[in-house]
């Protein structure tokens, strides 16, 4: 009877569950805080009070969404499908389509086998983005 041989599993491709709590757990905080804001409490703030409170629940389902999402992607690197956070996010945008692509892109650009430092990663590239879109873009609106 042949005897296993014991896979190994890339650094990183199994994270802690209590990882996946705080991602889930930023999720749905930053989820619920957006509702309260803009279907309970609409009213009460100014527009500019509302652009300086997005960050309060924009960064949490950012920082939740590609931590959960990182997650599986490190999955499938240690199932084999593939060999790299980028090239399984690849595969995700062949599915998804090109659109995909700037949602992926922090997939993309890092090698770092941690869901946490991906998730912190797309936390800042978004950060960026909103930033450009509310000195840039906003006030011309």
């Amino acid at each position: 009877m042949p005897v296993p041989v014991p896979v190994p599993v890339p650094a990183g491709a199994t994270e802690p569950r209590a990882l996946t709590a705080l991602y889930v757990t930023a999720l749905i905080g930053g989820l619920v805080g957006a509702g309260l804001i803009y279907m309970v409490m609409f009213n009460e703030f100014s527009e500019s009070e509302l652009v300086t409170i997005t960050p309060l629940w924009f960064f949490p389902i950012v920082f939740g969404l590609y931590g959960f999402i990182s997650q599986r992607l490190l999955r499938r690197i240690a199932s084999g499908r593939a060999g790299t956070l980028g090239e399984a996010a690849r595969m995700t945008i062949d599915v998804a389509g090109h659109w995909a692509a700037l949602v992926l892109f922090p997939f993309l650009v890092l090698k770092w086998r941690s869901s946490l430092l991906v998730s912190l990663a797309a936390a800042l590239f978004w950060a960026v983005l909103l930033w450009l879109f509310f000195t840039a873009v906003f006030p011309s609106l």
